[in-house]
């Protein structure tokens, strides 16, 4: 019985296997024979039609065009969302290098001041001011770690703004001379922008925020307020 059950198993299987290549055999010779049309020479034969030729480039340039669409909507939306970051990134770089080589200009004969005009040989080994020769007589340089607090405090009457930081670097007050080179000084633009920020940074350590002119905007108001009054004996030399 059971050798009975093999036997037609089997023979349905073959009978399923010859089916099959009859079938697909059948199927073949059918399109041979749909694809033949008359015996016409090649060179005679018409062409493709237009909508023949063209849909499979119009299609490809119309994908292509999807896809250039798509990435388009991926890559402005995420430029303009890492792009704030990457900025304040690079600021952030751009800030810390300016504090390193204007931490190196304030001192004489280092890599970034090769010159030796650094800032501690007037204003102390420490930028707090002191006394030293001038001429026949003597002058007092002020205390460069309390700059940021300008005329709140009366010692820097003259400084108001950052501005005026600037001003007194590049073209000197009193018995200080000259720094830029536009004023027959010694020292570049970027060398005093970094000395600039080299010192706003060491004076905001002991100026408190509400004074400090060079970081609180409301400080730097009522600086200029007070260079501004018409009894102030403060003088600002602006260009």
């Amino acid at each position: 019985m059971l050798a009975d059950t093999n036997l037609t198993g089997i023979a349905i299987l073959i009978l399923g296997g010859l089916l099959a290549v009859v079938s697909l055999g059948a199927l073949m010779l059918r399109n041979r024979v749909r694809g033949r049309g008359p015996d016409i020479p090649t060179a005679m034969r018409p062409g493709p039609s237009d909508a023949a030729l063209e849909t499979p480039l119009l299609q490809k340039l119309q994908g292509w065009g999807v896809l250039l669409l798509a990435f388009l909507v991926v890559w402005f939306p995420m430029v303009w969302l890492l792009e704030p970051g990457k900025n304040l990134s690079q600021e952030r770089e751009f800030q810390e290098l300016a504090l390193q080589r204007g931490a190196l200009a304030v001192e004489p004969f280092t890599e970034e001041n090769q010159l030796g005009v650094g800032c501690v040989r007037c204003h102390g080994p420490e930028l707090r001011g002191g006394v030293i020769q001038a001429g026949a007589g003597f002058a007092y340089p002020p205390n460069l770690t309390d700059i940021c607090e300008g005329n709140l405090n009366d010692q820097h009457p003259a400084i108001a703004t950052v501005d005026d930081i600037y001003q007194v670097i590049e073209q000197g007050r009193g018995a200080m001379p000259s720094w830029s080179i536009r004023y027959q000084g010694a020292l570049t633009d970027q060398q005093i922008n970094d000395i600039v920020v080299h010192l706003i940074e060491v004076s905001s350590e002991n100026v408190p925020f509400e004074n400090n002119i060079c970081l609180n905007p409301e400080a730097e108001t009522r600086a200029i307020e007070i260079a501004t009054a018409p009894d102030s004996q403060v003088i600002l030399e602006r260009p």
